[in-house]
């Protein structure tokens, strides 16, 4: 073996490595981001084919449908949470929508006292509520695989509450696999106004949704932002999760067929500062 071959071998990948890295240190932050995850994550699955829908076409949200959450514990002041929404149910009632996530709830040390709601980028709460609508899900963080559909809060909302803001559930519980759906962010655009993302939808069971977005972006915040969908116009489910895919997010959501069946079915509405899991 020709030793003195194989050390300039060695040397000269070692040179090539330092300028490798050097080269990607001067890239702009967005840049090396994506080819990091390019190199770490692997290609999202193929996208299904789109599908066909027999339900009504409806016209999309006008303005914000998404809203970023605020919630106050004792001796504090309201912070920002996350996001979330509201929900108009079949027999009028408003209710409030977020991630259990997003809240330290049922903790005697920390007691949440109250949440609020609030426009993308406004400070003016729109709704509030200290009262559970019915009890909340129990995410498992230790559990192995996403489960989208242990995760919620549903909340009782103060009166009066502009029913203009409140969504309505697409009554087919779910979105069909190819469909295009449209991620209304809580947060702001950055210039103040509403977010919408668009994606499509991968795959639907019994753990949740998933749908794989148009774009990158950092989705930070917005868990509990509702998910439209662009064919009928309403809401399909409400956002958990993300997952990066190479140049792609996939986003995963609760279905809004299983957190209508939970606020149909509620019996039980604890104050927010009195629950305790």
């Amino acid at each position: 073996m020709n030793f003195r071959f194989v050390l300039r071998a060695f040397i000269l990948s070692l040179a090539l490595l330092a300028l490798a890295v050097v080269g990607l240190a001067l890239l702009p932050q967005p840049t090396l981001r994506q080819i990091i995850l390019w190199v770490v994550t692997r290609p999202p699955a193929p996208t299904p084919r789109p599908p066909i829908i027999t339900a009504p076409r409806g016209p999309l949200p006008e303005g914000a449908a998404g809203l970023q959450e605020w919630g106050q514990y004792q001796g504090e002041a309201y912070m920002p949470r996350g996001s979330g929404f509201l929900l108009k149910l079949n027999d009028g009632t408003i209710v409030g929508l977020i991630t259990a996530h997003s809240v330290d709830l049922g903790n005697p040390a920390h007691l949440l006292e109250r949440l609020a709601f609030t426009l993308p980028g406004q400070s003016d709460f729109i709704a509030e509520s200290d009262t559970l609508y019915g009890l909340p899900g129990l995410p498992d963080p230790s559990a192995d695989a996403f489960n989208m559909v242990m995760d919620w809060v549903l909340l009782k909302t103060d009166d009066p509450v502009n029913e203009a803001l409140a969504l309505t559930a697409d009554p087919r519980g779910a979105p069909q696999p190819g469909e295009r759906v449209l991620l209304f962010s809580g947060l702001s655009d950055g210039a103040g106004g509403p977010r919408a993302l668009a994606g499509t939808v991968q795959a639907v069971d019994e753990f949740g949704a998933w749908m794989l977005m148009d774009d990158t972006f950092n989705a930070g915040g917005m868990s509990g932002s509702p998910i439209v969908s662009e064919h009928t116009g309403q809401v399909v489910g409400m956002t958990m999760a993300v997952i990066a895919r190479r140049d792609r997010l996939l986003i995963g959501f609760h279905p809004i067929g299983h957190l209508v069946e939970l606020a149909e079915s509620a019996t039980e509405f604890p104050k927010l500062a009195e629950y305790r899991r």
